[in-house]
């Protein structure tokens, strides 16, 4: 009783606490979610040149059997929000995947990517960001997207496009 009343006083009793975890339970659980998509799905970390690597995966679906126009080869990108990752789609994939190639990746810091340091710097911060994007776009070869973003993911596709207008075909944030 003691210890309740000390957290109800305190006022931060509402707040979930902080619960540890583990690259393995994250890769064991993802993979469990991930077991639900019906498409092809490939997975993979991608490589930075500042030796980051970003968690990427890629959907594509597996009944297409024309060749699809060149609108649709460009493929769609989706960025999650903040404390988020690929799992964010899940619902998405699927669906998203009929007419063009998907691909969905956690950003530096969330999920399976790496955690580097970020300069405390909010500019900065946000340049960091765009030039992981920018890199990683670069090391799958694509020539262009469609990006879609998320909360924090809409913010930085948003920012990306405005940085980066050649790479972009198209954006949309929610």
């Amino acid at each position: 009783m003691q210890d309740e009343t000390k957290t109800e006083s305190s006022g931060w009793g509402w707040l979930p606490s902080w619960r540890p975890t583990s690259m393995s339970l994250l890769k064991s659980t993802e993979a469990k979610i991930l077991s639900c998509i019906q498409n092809d799905l490939w997975a993979r970390f991608v490589t930075l040149p500042t030796q980051d690597r970003i968690w990427t995966l890629t959907v594509t679906n597996k009944n297409l059997r024309k060749a699809p126009d060149k609108a649709a080869r460009t493929p769609l990108v989706m960025v999650h929000g903040f404390g988020g990752g690929v799992g964010l789609w899940i619902q998405n994939l699927d669906p998203l995947c009929r007419s063009r190639p998907l691909l969905a990746f956690d950003l530096l810091g969330f999920g399976r990517s790496s955690r580097p340091w970020f300069p405390p710097d909010p500019a900065q911060a946000e340049q960091r960001f765009l030039d992981s994007i920018e890199h990683w776009r670069r090391a799958l070869g694509l020539d262009r997207m469609i990006l879609l973003g998320h909360s924090l993911g809409g913010y930085l596709a948003t920012s990306y496009a405005i940085q980066y207008p050649e790479s972009y075909f198209h954006l949309n944030s929610v």
